[in-house]
């Protein structure tokens, strides 16, 4: 065999990224599926969830989001368990435990080689979520971080004079509403900022007054920029051109655009959630806003936001704004944070390092 041609489910940022930088020998290529007859018996909200894999263009599957139907080898690598369990049978409310008596007799076959979280974080969802102990999946368990492309020493500079601040990704979700009241409240004390949201202008919720609300102060601000990119635009221009990467983010399966941002050398301001303490150290590589305690992320149910209470919008704005201060006036901290970040995404995060395990499970999936 001259390569492993590996088969990618769902070519999201993540893969994308990785199918990019492939291992020595082998093959990176997005396989088709069908749940033309899964979907029927597994009912979910997301695509793919359990469809089938059949392709005699691949020597093995790889499922980054959801678990699929096939008869090849295949790994899942998922960024938390509970991708594994958002179905219910034929449309049926169906609880968790019958669904994972499922899930656990599909991963004890032969042809399942390697369960792979993007975190220590995921990984602990095998137990919290599956509540699964069974030593043959624990076995084929382990933890592979995504990684990002090496960027050149001479792509990663810093301004001092002109500082622009960045958002990515959903605009509630992500925190986007924090981003632009504190940006706001910034404007008014610094006149050499500017802030970029690379968001679709459709923020993703039923509160339609509270979208509306967020574009009118968006769009009356000549020094913040709204539009979508996509990924080598963002990779090539908008985060090179950036200084200060802001994700104050509520819900986080994994944290790719903070790793892009890391493999720039940018300073962070983010928040506590799921996997992001495994990649900022608070005040070494970037500064955290604590919100895991809060009652509303708590309490969070569902993708949606679609209402954020005052208290909570209150402290993450003013911790926003207070960190961005300290950013924006001191550029000897800013710089030594986002140096930090870039040597964490060298180092623990590297394209190299993770390709090279890739490349292992690869062979032996299939060799062993």
């Amino acid at each position: 065999m001259d390569k492993i041609r590996v088969g990618i489910t769902e070519m999201h940022g993540i893969a994308q990224e990785y199918s990019k930088f492939p291992p020595t020998g082998v093959e990176y290529s997005e396989v088709r599926s069908t749940d033309r007859v899964t979907k029927h018996i597994f009912r979910s909200a997301a695509k793919g969830v359990y469809a089938y894999v059949k392709s005699n263009n691949h020597d093995i599957i790889e499922a980054p989001l959801f678990p699929v139907i096939t008869n090849q080898p295949w790994i899942y690598t998922p960024a938390h368990f509970s991708s594994a369990g958002s179905f219910d049978l034929f449309g049926i409310p169906t609880p968790r435990t019958i669904k994972m008596i499922f899930v656990k007799n599909l991963l004890k076959r032969d042809n399942f080689k390697k369960l792979l979280f993007k975190s220590q974080y995921g990984k602990r969802s095998l137990l919290e979520y599956g509540n699964i102990t069974d030593k043959d999946i624990l076995d084929k368990t382990d933890v592979v971080y995504p990684a990002v492309r090496p960027v050149p020493d001479e792509l990663i500079t810093y301004n001092e004079e002109k500082v622009n601040l960045l958002f990515v990704g959903e605009f509630l979700r992500k925190g986007g509403a924090n981003v632009v009241d504190a940006f706001l409240k910034l404007r008014k004390d610094y006149d050499n900022i500017s802030l970029t949201i690379c968001a679709n202008r459709n923020f993703q919720t039923n509160n339609k007054d509270l979208a509306n609300e967020y574009l009118k102060k968006i769009d009356n601000c000549p020094e913040i920029s709204i539009g979508y990119f996509d990924r080598e635009t963002l990779m090539t221009k908008i985060i090179p051109e950036s200084d200060i990467y802001l994700c104050p983010t509520y819900q986080e399966a994994w944290g790719f655009s903070i790793q892009e941002a890391m493999a720039y050398g940018r300073a962070i301001i983010t928040t506590d959630i799921s996997a992001i303490p495994e990649m900022i150290d608070d005040g070494v590589s970037g500064l955290i806003v604590p919100i895991k305690n809060h009652e509303f992320i708590k309490n969070s149910k569902g993708y949606m936001v679609n209402d954020i209470p005052e208290d909570f919008k209150e402290f993450v704005t003013e911790n926003v704004y207070n960190k961005c201060r300290v950013l924006i006036e001191n550029f000897p901290e800013r710089r030594r944070l986002g140096q930090e970040a870039l040597r964490v995404s060298r180092n623990k995060f590297s394209m190299e390092l993770r390709q090279q395990k890739m490349s292992e499970i690869y062979k032996e999936s299939l060799y062993k």
